[in-house]
């Protein structure tokens, strides 16, 4: 999925991102080394960045 189309930010860059501590949309945009142009990108960025956060509880839960 296209997160941010004026950068090209797909789900895999997001998670490539948070893999490398991104918390923030504006870390993901620094880890791609662009800025935000409309700004439209940063609830889709945020929204992928929380389902990563918790993720891990979902698993441990789970065993």
């Amino acid at each position: 999925m296209i997160h941010c189309i004026c950068n090209n930010i797909n789900t895999e860059t997001v998670d490539q991102a948070k893999s490398c501590g991104a918390k923030t949309p504006e870390q993901v945009q620094s880890f791609c080394g662009t800025e935000f142009n409309c700004g439209q990108c940063r609830e889709s960025i945020q929204a992928r960045l929380d389902v990563l956060i918790e993720a891990p509880a979902v698993l441990v839960a789970a065993e």
